[in-house]
């Protein structure tokens, strides 16, 4: 199926890979002990928040969650240990479903960009280790927040935001979108909450990514 689109850009965890549970984990590990709503208000900042960088959530959680004082050197050593957690889980563990059938066809043809939450360098470790650094024009990740990695893409490569989309998980992705101009569109996995507001275009998994691209570009 041709794409009807100039490029397309993708948050990674949750929309290319099925890692948001390995990395809740990691973030959960290190606030053990805390008790249950702490617990669960960490999932819930994170299943909305997912893309925001590592340290930034970290310090929400210190600073909101337990009234802790702000520490930088406390925040990066908690940054390095996530880091130490889920870097080979999130490169063993698999795709969304279509995902890496949509970028297999379309990655030599069309300009495909990965813009995360997770640090850059582990995140190009990651993309390098699973055999996908091809695949893409590039890829790109935190400490910057991910609306300014998204301007970066957009003016370095030229990307005409009139024909081109972003496909998230998180309202740090939509938020990304709409700054910068992008059509969206959100992948909520079968039994996750939906977050994103009345309207979004949702798709469950990536298998109908390109007649959903076509649908919010209006050329279905």
């Amino acid at each position: 199926m041709t794409l009807p689109c100039q490029a397309v850009l993708f948050d990674f965890d949750g929309v290319i890979v099925e890692s948001n549970a390995i990395k809740l984990e990691a973030f959960l590990s290190l606030y053990r002990g805390h008790g249950p709503e702490v617990d669960r208000a960490i999932a819930d900042f994170y299943h909305r928040n997912g893309g925001l960088p590592r340290g930034q959530m970290l310090h929400h959680f210190d600073q909101v969650l337990l009234g802790l004082p702000r520490n930088e050197e406390r925040i990066e050593e908690m940054v390095r240990r996530v880091g130490g957690m889920v870097e080979d889980a999130v490169t063993a563990c698999d795709e969304i479903p279509g995902a890496l059938d949509f970028i297999r066809r379309h990655g030599n043809r069309h300009p495909l960009f990965i813009a995360s939450g997770t640090p850059e360098t582990e995140l190009r470790r990651i993309v390098e280790r699973r055999g996908w650094t091809p695949l893409f024009a590039e890829v790109a990740g935190s400490p910057r927040h991910k609306t300014i990695v998204v301007a970066d893409l957009i003016e370095r490569h030229g990307i005409d935001t009139s024909r081109s989309v972003f496909v998230g998980d998180a309202l740090t992705d939509l938020e990304a979108a709409q700054t910068n101009g992008l059509p969206f569109i959100g992948v909520v996995r079968p039994g996750a909450e939906n977050v994103f507001p009345t309207g979004t275009h949702i798709e469950p998994d990536l298998t109908a990514l390109e007649g959903a691209i076509a649908t919010v570009l209006g050329r279905a």
